[in-house]
């Protein structure tokens, strides 16, 4: 299911019977807020059977955040710990990622409200928009690159009424913890927020930033499966694509390095084959790599199949090229 779909799924009426939920202290006014994690307990909560019951882990080191709460006296039995809360450093981009970034950095523009997907893409486009000015995050999940952004003057004012990041879920370190306490630098939200389809289509310049394992010569992209293993799930990818393009001045882009590991296979493939399709060919507006970036949107089969290759590892354009003559000509 996409995410969307999840939550509809989880707030059907009467489907739960027992809720665990990890919050921060509550403020005066008895509210625990969720704290790192505001994305899919919001539609648990309506999703509870009658008298079922509500416990928690009310953890001191959780940061108190500007988002989805849930009163004290909701909350059947607690136990009260200070724990550190998960975290995860932003690894160092490869030489080939930073290239991406750069080029993706490019088709960002100051004033552009942008998502980014999970993994090193994200650490490494943020580290990218230092020199960018005004920009706003509306995005699933934010990593600790949103402190270099914020540090570099790239964000939009801060602002309690509009604060410049919307988000479900923050991963990364003590550091970032601190500064999402501030409620006018950031949001918290739920996944219909996030990610559902009218909010997403009300944004401004919304601009989709995903990577993929793959993206085949009609534009079809693989987020899902590496070498027939399933590496990765359906998450929340085409809803903020399809969101984007719904957009006014919104788009879709996909970015990924053009080859994958040791032995340097490339990443644009002539065919998906057996590989799950996770975005249609219709889906993705732009697709950038270390060589440059692939402007699908308007494009007829052949000259995207012509972008595709170009922007494809050098080594392996001949290659494509003859594959792309055989696919033609069957269709």
């Amino acid at each position: 299911l996409h995410y969307t779909e999840i939550e509809r799924y989880l707030a059907t009426p009467g489907r739960f019977d027992v809720l665990m939920l990890h919050l921060a202290p509550p403020d005066e006014a008895g509210l625990c807020s969720l704290s790192l994690a505001a994305d899919f307990a919001p539609a648990v909560m309506e999703g509870l059977a009658h008298g079922a019951a509500v416990l928690a882990h009310i953890n001191p080191a959780l940061p108190r955040t500007c988002g989805p709460a849930i009163a004290l006296g909701r909350i059947h039995a607690w136990v009260h710990a200070d724990t550190t809360p998960l975290t995860l450093e932003d690894a160092a981009p490869s030489a080939a990622l930073a290239q991406v970034a750069r080029q993706v950095a490019l088709r960002v523009h100051d004033g552009d409200t942008l998502q980014f997907g999970l993994g090193r893409l994200q650490s490494a486009v943020l580290a990218a928009l230092h020199s960018h000015r005004q920009l706003r995050l509306h995005t699933g999940m934010v990593s600790s690159g949103l402190l270099g952004l914020m540090q570099a003057g790239a964000l939009a004012p801060l602002s309690r009424t509009q604060p410049p990041v919307c988000t479900g879920v923050a991963v990364g370190s003590p550091g970032l913890y601190a500064a999402l306490a501030d409620a006018a630098l950031v949001r918290f939200a739920p996944v219909n927020q996030t990610h559902g389809a009218a909010a997403l289509a009300a944004v401004p310049r919304l601009v989709a930033i995903n990577s993929a394992l793959e993206i085949d010569l009609l534009g079809q992209v693989n987020c899902e499966t590496l070498a027939g293993r399933q590496v990765s799930g359906v998450g929340g990818l085409v809803d903020f694509v399809r969101g984007a393009r719904a957009s006014p001045g919104g788009r879709a882009i996909v970015a990924a390095t053009a080859t994958v590991g040791s032995a340097r296979l490339s990443r644009i493939v002539p065919s998906l084959g057996g590989a799950v399709v996770g975005l249609a060919r219709s889906d993705a507006d732009e697709v950038i790599t270390e060589f440059g970036v692939a402007a699908l949107r308007h494009l007829g089969v052949d000259a995207r199949a012509r972008a595709l290759i170009a922007i494809a590892a050098p080594e392996h354009r001949e290659t494509l090229q003859a594959a792309w003559h055989t696919l033609r000509r069957n269709f």
